[in-house]
């Protein structure tokens, strides 16, 4: 039986719904193939719900405890669950039927493909232990029920990495070698719909197909959803409640299928029953206006050098070991309005954690070898400790309160999956610790997919067993005591996929019963986007990173030849799987990545090992085209949905290798022109992604025009069209254009022509430029 995934959902009494914007809103579950389990204390954590309206064709039985419901063949691609608590109703909960195509992968046997031979791609989460092929008459053949996608695959055979003979189609796997990839098409058509007017106590829908069905909510409650003209393309209407009047915040959502294929969904912020128009009207706990800071705190900035403390070891290179960076040094720049002026307003602070005083690791594969200390905070040996050497309750208190002076929240990131030996939790507990050595006598050590809830990430770095409850509670109690003790307004989960779901469950509910602000919870997980998606629920976490895409873009934009439809696809992709309005993180890079810019100027190569580079040649200064690049990758993160994720540095175009030199301590001054271009521009971005609804709310269509990109993305009539383009020779972009319609520029002089005829707009783009165009309507 496989579990269900659905997303951020937390039902809340109508006394606490100006709160709903996180945890309040039922988020649609994504049925499997065969059966689905819907944990009903996920969604009424402190009481049992009634099951009220079971519609026809959906299969549901309820365990005798009530808590699960198991739901088989469902017999329309969207259908409700109603329910009714004590506190009122109805509530309903959304079910998406797949779309699965079962595909055949036929590999005829060789000289070359024999023996043990394995099929790793995206759809299996490049599992190298997955199942043997069987051969049979020669060939080796397999099949998978796909959704609807592009997947990439290779063939795993005999312990090497092999293209598949007999598929031609191949796309770069962005390390200088090559996938294959299998095409699953949709069938049938759909609109992309959106709100269009507001009409008294109603919001229009338009661009609706009469025979397209809408499914309406406010916050949890379902819609009568009506289309009084009946009309070929229809204008649904979503009426909004009375009860909208007396709460500042709740929602208006759609969603719509039309046949076997499902469309764009839709949501509105409604402020006292009025569907929110202006930015201004959001703040901090409006989570989808978050634009996301990640720093580590040792290598940002020093403010107090009375707990500098480097390891004593000689055989650690400094560049691995602590530099000075503390939570003092981070207030200070609060404080400084380094954020504020950056138009940033939440800050990810790397684990603070006290780590242990001595060296380990080590690292020889080239000319400099180094052991390593705990500067970066992922090696606890206290959970519940700050580290001296970052500072102590009363500094963090301080960078918490002034962050939330000044509009901004503060989340942590914070290590379950993993401890130091030395961790007095292991030391007492051994038995606690997965196995570090496998059945078969080899170690279990990055066993990343084939054993990743119990692989050890090194052998001085234990996993817990955190399938077990009594490893469980004390570590979630641990975690959180940085909610009780402290303002965090949130977490970002280390080695998320390595954690079993009943971790994620117990933290989660003890989160909702311990704080009354909704605490955003953000995962890292490497997969593909059903495993991400699978940790992502309404009594897990409310996001995760979206690395896929981020991979995308990274080939699209930092090379000269990048695959554009291949990053159309792939935001399509998360979109249909996380949602058109999920709050996933859109990284410009991080911690375990070398950085984009040294990437795009060719001082790192993709198909070299990158650490190797960061360790024994120093990469310097990039190109200047590289930072025009890098604007592209930032354009593009503030353009779609998910939460844009600048990694300290970015923001002028901090160079570096892989892991640790992607990892320099910060600098806030001296910045050359082409740093300083780039960090006003970035600014610029941020600013936009606050204040132009569309970039929040809006609809979202992408198309590739002759290698550049339109992003399209409208809200009521608000519209903003993002034009990329990362080729070397300029390109022209267009979009529809109504006559009554203007776009103002943001970043380029010149200013877009219109055809009156063929109602269009078009953009001539230098090359590597991008532009921001903010419809006007005239009087």
């Amino acid at each position: 039986m496989k579990k269900l995934v659905c997303v951020l959902c937390l039902l809340i009494t109508v006394s606490s719904q100006a709160q709903l914007a996180l945890h309040g809103l039922f988020t649609p579950i994504h049925l499997q193939k065969d059966t689905t389990l819907i944990v009903l204390d996920d969604y009424f954590p402190d009481e049992q719900p009634t099951l009220d309206n079971i519609p026809v064709g959906i299969d549901v039985t309820q365990t005798t405890d009530g808590n699960l419901l198991i739901i088989g063949k469902m017999d329309r691609k969207l259908n409700t669950l109603g329910f009714k608590t004590e506190r009122g109703g109805p509530l309903a909960l959304l079910l998406i039927n797949p779309s699965f195509k079962t595909v055949e992968i036929s590999i005829p046997a060789s000289k070359t493909i024999h023996g043990e031979v394995r099929i790793i791609g995206a759809f299996n989460n490049w599992n190298r232990a997955s199942d043997l092929l069987i051969k049979k008459d020669g060939t080796y053949t397999t099949k998978y029920d796909l959704n609807p996608g592009r997947y990439e695959y290779k063939l795993f055979v005999n312990g090497e990495e092999h293209l598949d003979p007999s598929n031609s189609e191949t796309v770069s796997n962005g390390m200088g070698g090559f996938n294959n990839v299998i095409t699953v098409k949709s069938t049938g058509s759909v609109n992309s719909y959106s709100a269009a007017a507001i009409d008294e106590d109603t919001v229009v829908l338009s661009h609706v197909y009469s025979d397209q069905i809408v499914l309406g909510f406010w916050n949890n409650t379902p819609l009568r959803v009506e289309d009084p003209k009946k009309e070929l393309m229809a204008s649904y209407r979503l009426p909004i409640p009375k009860k909208a009047k007396t709460i500042k915040r709740s929602y208006l959502r759609a969603y719509s299928y039309r046949g076997e294929q499902m469309a764009n969904d839709l949501i509105i912020p409604l402020e006292y029953g009025k569907p929110v128009l202006n930015a201004e009207k959001l703040d901090r706990s409006d989570w989808h206006q978050a634009r996301l800071y990640f720093l580590m705190v040792d290598r940002f900035n020093n403010g107090n050098s009375k707990n500098d403390k480097p390891v004593a070891d000689k055989k650690i290179h400094p560049k691995a070991n602590y530099m000075g960076g503390d939570l003092k040094g981070v207030d200070l720049k609060v404080k400084d309005e380094f954020f504020e002026n950056l138009n940033v307003n939440t800050i990810w602070l790397s684990p603070i954690t006290q780590n242990p005083e001595d060296a380990w690791g080590y690292w020889n594969k080239g000319k400099t070898k180094s052991k390593f200390s705990g500067y970066h905070g992922y090696w606890p040996i206290s959970n519940v400790k700050i580290d001296y050497r970052f500072g102590n309750k009363e500094e963090l208190n301080a960078l918490l309160e002034n962050s939330h002076q000044s509009d901004k929240n503060v989340i942590l990131d914070y290590v379950a999956n993993h401890v130091h030996i030395d961790h007095p939790i292991y030391q007492k507990n051994k038995s606690w610790a997965t196995d570090l050595y496998l059945p078969d006598g080899s170690k279990n050590t990055e066993k990343w997919d084939e054993h990743r809830l119990t692989t050890w990430f090194d052998d001085h770095l234990p996993t817990l067993d955190l399938r077990r409850k009594e490893v469980v509670d004390p570590m979630v109690d641990s975690a959180l005591f940085w909610l009780t003790e402290f303002e965090f307004d949130g977490f970002r989960h280390d080695a998320t996929k390595h954690i079993d779901e009943l971790y994620w469950r117990t933290l989660t509910k003890k989160i909702k019963a311990s704080t009354p602000k909704p605490i955003y919870q953000i995962g890292e997980t490497y997969g593909s986007p059903q495993l991400i998606n699978s940790y992502i629920s309404t009594g897990m976490l409310d996001a995760q990173f979206d690395f896929n895409l981020y991979d995308a873009a990274v080939s699209a934009f930092a090379k000269p030849d990048g695959n554009l439809e291949d990053l159309k696809n792939k935001l399509y992709q998360s979109l249909n799987t996380y949602g058109y309005h999920h709050l996933m993180g859109n990284i410009t890079g991080n911690q375990d990545r070398s950085r984009f810019i040294s990437l795009a100027s060719g001082d790192v190569k993709f198909e070299e090992d990158q650490k190797l580079a960061g360790w024994d040649r120093k990469i310097g200064k990039p190109s200047s085209k590289a930072y025009r690049r890098l604007a592209l990758l930032h354009a593009f993160n503030n353009a779609v949905p998910g939460i844009p994720c600048i990694y300290y540095g970015d923001e002028f175009g901090m160079p570096g290798g892989g892991d640790p030199d992607n990892r320099r301590m910060m600098k806030f001054e001296n910045y050359d022109a082409d740093e300083q271009k780039l960090l006003n521009h970035v600014t610029m971005l941020n600013e936009l992604r606050a204040t132009a609804l569309p970039l929040l709310f809006g609809t979202t269509k992408m198309e590739v025009q002759n290698g550049a990109i339109m992003i399209h993305r409208s809200y009521f009539d608000q519209e903003v069209v993002i034009l990329i383009n990362p080729s070397t020779e300029r390109k022209a972009a267009e979009w529809f254009a109504s006559d009554s319609s203007s776009f103002k520029n943001t970043f380029l002089p010149n200013a877009p022509q219109y055809d009156g005829v063929r109602r269009k707009a078009v953009m001539a783009l230098p090359p590597l430029s991008f532009e921001y165009l903010i419809k006007t309507t005239q009087p």
